[in-house]
């Protein structure tokens, strides 16, 4: 069948080329056939093909062309005539049409394979006249695919290569395909009443919005509910078996080491959503494991890989293959590099999975900028608060307002007084708890968080030293690390108050967790960087000059006295390098007394950290358990050389 399907065209082809000189004449081929097949094929591109074809053959160019996208997924068409038609002579038209001319236009088809690429080959349009005179064309299967007969169609195979890993520091990975358990419904067998409300129940989805994909689907079709690794399935199977209409399927899919495991950061593979498809790119199908969040939804098409597959031209009646028609090889994904330290990432996990409020912990490589670590929690959640949460961040903030005043003249051995409350600009201020100190060395005030000291300093700067300190501790620098990344704002003080305010990193004033590693990182190294993740995409660098040594020198001998004399004695840990630190109590809302998230900053060799806990007290008393247990867990962490 295709061989007399090929011998038909060859026949014309050739027919054409003997007759072509009669039919066309001096001018060459007639313009209405000209027209006629320069017309089909812009029609054909634009998807109104049938518009264009004698209404004799319209019908069965409507099913070829709807089949040949049902079967195949076909995007998107690209149809361009090549050269002008071929006419045959009056006598050999007559045969074929007996109402006028015909040609043969040669065509190039590119059809967009969804899932799994461009599909480029040559076809032939046949264009006739009809008993009024007006050129058509003339649809054949042959027209859409030059093998394709009445007792043939198309079908596709695809095939998805090995998910590429995303990579530690070390290059070993972190993600790998791991054996999970699909657990979903089919909605011919649910009862409504029953099952939407059990799966709630034991496995914590919304039942109402389950409900209705699994009504809106075909009642035959498998509903996703939710997908489980292999020990977490087995604790809830038991009581899944019980749940009327549900069903589950065994797969594998790209995972962490847990399901909290740096999550935010690296992000999760997850069954297609119409939203997910938009972002995964031109081969990625509705039946792919596709990147969700993180850095496997950032660059989802360099970890996939290239899909492969065919398209089969197979009979009709029994199902065997006749010929292959295209083929496109499957090409794995490629690694993605990451900064991360498993070990480091575990101590700061641990910290964070013991929480009860929303907790984030980041640590980088004071000397290089590197992110060790970015943990969220407690359980499981995608949202990076690590690295894009904004927070006041209370009292860390000194680092840099006191910074401004170092740099301004103040030293720590100046004197310094520490009223409970004291007003600046008409505006009162006050220490956590109204706590005061008797007076003595700046030191000690800050060591103890004073706040009312650093504010009666306010009028020792101008917006522009404050500012510009800021700046030079790197925040509001642009970041690049693969993931969205906040480096924090400092607007300039309205006034004496505002300025106060900011100071004590209040007032308009806000971090992300990453922007105060980076400023405890900065007097660790004595040099402001930006953070680095993707070290092969986005190596970072540095920002503007080194600090001052004077500087380094006088606001790490603070940090370590808040260490060893103040708030974060605790820290104050045997053995290994000494740790700096700095304890912050935020206020935040409209409550009075005011909410407060508790914070903690400082370094440890070349580590530097910071955390937050959300509505979580006070910087000292509630931060400070969770950095000393995550120092401790890095305590025997040794980096490889910078």
């Amino acid at each position: 069948m295709r061989s007399r399907t090929v011998t038909g065209v060859a026949l014309a082809v050739l027919g054409a080329l003997a007759g072509a000189a009669a039919c066309s004449g001096p001018g060459g081929p007639p313009k209405g056939a000209v027209d006629a097949a320069s017309g089909f094929a812009s029609a054909w591109s634009a998807g109104k093909a049938v518009s264009t074809v004698d209404p004799r053959t319209a019908a069965a160019a409507t099913r070829d062309i709807e089949a040949a996208g049902k079967d195949l997924g076909i995007r998107a068409t690209t149809v361009r005539p090549q050269g002008a038609p071929v006419c045959l002579d009056g006598e050999q038209a007559k045969k074929i049409n007996p109402h006028g001319g015909v040609c043969d236009q040669p065509l190039t088809v590119s059809q967009e394979v969804s899932g799994i690429g461009t599909w480029r080959y040559a076809s032939t349009a046949q264009v006739r006249q009809d008993a009024q005179g007006k050129w058509r064309v003339w649809w054949t299967p042959a027209t859409f695919h030059p093998e394709l007969t009445a007792t043939t169609e198309l079908h596709r195979e695809r095939t998805l290569p090995p998910r590429a890993s995303i990579l530690d520091g070390a290059g070993k990975p972190l993600t790998k395909d791991m054996p999970v358990v699909r657990v979903g419904v089919e909605p011919r067998r649910v009862q409504p009443d029953v099952t939407y409300a059990q799966l709630q129940q034991i496995l914590d989805i919304d039942a109402a919005a389950l409900r209705q994909r699994a009504e809106a689907a075909d009642p035959t079709h498998f509903v996703d509910v939710l997908t489980l690794r292999e020990p977490a399935y087995e604790e809830v199977r038991v009581r899944l078996d019980d749940v009327p209409g549900v069903v589950t399927r065994d797969d594998t899919m790209s995972l962490a080491p847990s399901s909290t495991y740096a999550r935010g950061v690296l992000g999760v593979v997850a069954p297609a959503t119409a939203e997910s498809l938009k972002k995964a790119g031109p081969q990625a199908s509705a039946s792919d494991e596709i990147g969700a969040s993180g850095l496997q939804e950032a660059y989802q098409t360099q970890l996939a890989g290239t899909p492969g597959g065919q398209v089969d031209l197979v009979d009709k009646k029994d199902g065997h293959k006749v010929a292959t028609l295209y083929t496109q090889v499957a090409k794995p994904g490629k690694p993605l590099r990451t900064t991360l330290d498993p070990h480091v990432q575990e101590a700061a996990e641990t910290a964070v999975q013991g929480q009860a409020k929303p907790t984030a912990l980041v640590a980088v490589r004071a000397s290089t900028g590197e992110v060790l670590a970015a943990a969220n929690g407690p359980g499981v959640t995608s949202y990076n608060r690590a690295f894009v949460g904004q927070y006041p961040p209370g009292s860390t903030f000194k680092v840099v307002s006191v910074s401004a005043l170092l740099q301004g003249g103040l030293k720590p051995s100046d004197p310094a007084t520490c009223p409970a409350r004291t007003t600046v600009g008409g505006k009162m201020f006050k220490n956590a708890y109204d706590a005061v100190l008797p007076d003595g060395p700046f030191t000690e005030a800050f060591a103890h968080s004073c706040n009312t000291t650093v504010v009666e300093h306010a009028d020792d700067i101008t917006n522009s030293d404050f500012v510009e300190m800021a700046r030079t501790y790197g925040i509001g620098e642009t970041w690049k690390l693969g993931v969205p990344a906040y480096s924090g704002s400092v607007p300039e003080p309205a006034d004496l108050t505002d300025r106060a305010a900011s100071m004590i990193g209040q007032g308009r004033v806000l971090m992300s967790p990453l922007g105060m590693a980076m400023v405890a990182a900065a007097v660790d190294s004595g040099q402001p960087r930006k953070p680095v993740l993707l070290p092969d995409v986005a190596p970072g660098g540095t920002v503007g000059k080194k600090l001052p040594a004077s500087l380094t020198t006088a606001m790490r001998e603070l940090m370590r006295s808040v260490v060893t004399t103040g708030s974060a004695t605790t820290l104050n840990l045997p053995g290994g390098a000494p740790v700096h630190a700095k304890t912050g109590t935020a206020e935040y809302g409209s409550d009075n007394p005011p909410r407060t998230h508790a914070w903690m900053i400082g370094y440890r060799g070349d580590i530097a950290f910071a955390l937050v806990i959300e509505d979580g007290g006070a910087g000292g008393a509630d931060a400070g358990p969770v950095a000393k247990q995550f120092l401790q867990g890095i305590s025997s962490v040794r980096l490889p050389p910078a």
